[in-house]
């Protein structure tokens, strides 16, 4: 069974532990994110690894002051895709792009942009769900997944105050599993007030 964690009709995060199959190194268990009323990620994709997407969280939750760059401003959510898309994966959408450049610069727009990532590579549960998240000044922050409804968009708005609440409630419940299942979990986090 799984727990909501924040507002699905902003952002929340749903979560269940398996019933068995844990080791001393894994919570196995199954999650999806919600923004504003439109599921990520497969919640019916059982036996996932849970400690990535909770350490991406607490790491997401702890830097989104630094998930805004000057060459997003004016974009819009297909540009801003783009953008990240391109830097990142060396594509637009579906369009591989010819890269020229060299390893050391590859490392860097990595290093650059690779926090911008939400949910990608987050466990076997988000893929396919390749997403970015953008915190430009102010008290939203944008989601862009090309996963939404074609009504949306590639991008939905969703209070930067409910992921953080719903990471730490998250987190908090993670870790007590952590500990109920006998699974080391050294990484905690507290809520932003």
């Amino acid at each position: 069974m799984a727990e909501v964690f924040g507002d699905p009709t902003d952002f929340a995060i749903e979560a269940g532990v398996e019933s068995d199959r844990h080791t001393a190194a894994t919570v196995w268990g199954h999650m999806r994110v919600w923004c504003r009323g439109v599921a990520l990620g497969n919640l019916d994709d059982r036996y996932c690894g849970l400690y990535q997407a909770y350490s991406e969280f607490v790491r997401l939750t702890a830097n989104l002051d630094s998930l805004w760059a000057d060459e997003l401003t004016g974009l819009d959510d297909v540009s801003a895709w783009n953008f990240l898309d391109g830097m990142l994966y060396g594509y637009h959408g579906d369009i591989e792009l010819a890269d020229e450049r060299t390893l050391e610069e590859c490392e860097r727009d990595a290093a650059r942009w690779g926090p911008f990532n939400f949910l990608t590579n987050w466990g076997e549960q988000f893929d396919g769900y390749k997403s970015f998240l953008l915190c430009p000044p102010g008290d939203l922050a944008r989601v862009l997944s090309r996963r939404l409804p074609e009504h949306m968009g590639c991008g939905v708005s969703v209070a930067q105050r409910g992921i953080v609440e719903a990471t730490a409630d998250f987190a908090q419940w993670f870790e007590a599993e952590s500990r109920r299942l006998h699974v080391p979990c050294h990484r905690l986090i507290r809520r932003r007030d």
